[in-house]
């Protein structure tokens, strides 16, 4: 049987150029896998921004047992269309004309403006739909405009697909534990 380590004694100290070697191989390790895996999920987000019609993609992984496990969904963030101020200056003329200044347009005249402006799309103007003036200093951005891509999980289905992916595990583990000792062994020997 071998012996349990003391819950209560303190960690053996680790050697500083260890925890050095050891953030330096998780940097390269993050950026190599970052370099494979981020061109495979630009594409995917990519595919789902340009297909017209196409809002989400559900991932499914086929099982060893047959049938497939629901990994996750990849669905996109689409913007909505609002007012934006353009130019502060031709507003705060057009909120003087009102009578909707302090030295500043009051936040509460901008915040009911905002609401009720209305977009001309063949002329492009701004409308005040209450008063039907055209009001100077507004933008409209139409929306519409992918904002992102974001997946949403299944554990069920990332808890079979980790499973699928364990050989990484093996690769990995060893990590926490890395010492420049370890860089004597042949790479056949490391994370076996």
């Amino acid at each position: 049987m071998s012996a349990q380590p003391d819950e209560g004694a303190p960690a053996p100290a680790v050697a500083p150029g260890d925890l050095a070697l050891r953030a330096a191989v998780a940097y390269r390790v993050k950026a190599r896998i970052n370099a494979i895996c981020d061109p495979v999920i630009e594409a995917n987000a990519d595919n789902i921004k340009t297909t017209k019609g196409l809002r989400s993609v559900t991932a499914e992984m086929p099982l060893e047992t047959g049938g497939t496990a629901m990994v996750g969904t990849f669905t996109r963030s689409i913007s909505k269309a609002k007012f934006v101020v353009e130019d502060p200056g031709l507003l705060l003329d057009y909120a003087d004309e009102k009578g909707e200044t302090e030295y500043v347009i009051r936040p509460a005249f901008l915040t009911s403006l905002m609401g009720r402006l209305r977009h001309d799309a063949k002329t492009g103007a701004i409308i005040d739909s209450t008063t039907g003036e055209l009001v100077p200093g507004i933008a409209y951005e139409p929306g519409g405009v992918t904002t992102s891509v974001k997946p949403s999980w299944n554990s069920a289905g990332t808890g079979a697909l980790d499973e699928r992916l364990g050989f990484l595990v093996g690769a990995l583990e060893e990590l926490p534990e890395l010492t420049s000792a370890d860089f004597h062994r042949t790479s056949g020997e490391v994370g076996e």
